[in-house]
């Protein structure tokens, strides 16, 4: 005799006829309930997403800080050395040149040129530098010496009220054989030339 409506699944045991048509409708509802839940999220999440951003095109941070570099004063006066400095900053280099070289250091070539490149959040670099240096017990005319050397640099903060940072300073120096001995970390800040 022919069962009509009723599945039988040979390799299950204990089921009776017709109680896998109930146990299966459940789970195939489910199912395509869960399906159906998953290509909406998938088809309209990113239109939710457009439709959060602002109407207006938002500024990156580097274009903002390219347009601040940009009207950044041109020259800075150092309150530890008393010396002026031009400053060329973008986002990824900090420059600056000693410009009010007194003119007879000036005749022997001093001068002071940084350069610093972008390192995280600031600019890590050297000053490159060619100086008078005083010859203790030298006679007049004598008593002073040019000198290259080459110190580290590091700018922290880049504002148009300030520029702040640290360098080595020289603490012990021969200045007979053009040596530093000694350095230390010495802050400084420099505001805008009036």
């Amino acid at each position: 005799m022919k069962e009509i409506g009723v599945r039988r699944n040979p390799g299950v045991a204990g089921i009776e006829p017709g109680a896998e048509e109930d146990i299966l409708k459940p789970a195939l509802i489910a199912g395509k309930l869960a399906l159906a839940l998953l290509l909406a999220l998938l088809i309209f999440s990113p239109y939710q997403g457009a439709a959060q951003k602002p109407t207006a095109p938002a500024m990156s941070a580097a274009m903002a800080s390219d347009l601040a570099f940009d009207k950044l004063p041109k020259v800075w006066h150092s309150e530890a050395t008393k010396h002026d400095f031009r400053a060329e900053v973008t986002k990824d280099l900090f420059r600056a040149e000693w410009v009010d070289i007194p003119p007879a250091a000036a005749k022997q070539g001093a001068y002071i040129h940084t350069e610093c490149r972008r390192a995280g959040p600031k600019w890590v670099g050297s000053s490159r530098v060619n100086m008078l240096f005083a010859i203790p017990g030298a006679p007049s005319g004598k008593d002073t010496k040019v000198c290259s050397l080459t110190v580290r640099f590091e700018v922290d903060s880049v504002s148009p009220e300030k520029i702040t940072g640290h360098s080595e300073a020289i603490h012990t120096f021969d200045v007979n054989a053009c040596k530093v001995q000694e350095t230390k970390w010495g802050e400084f800040t420099w505001i805008p030339k009036k």
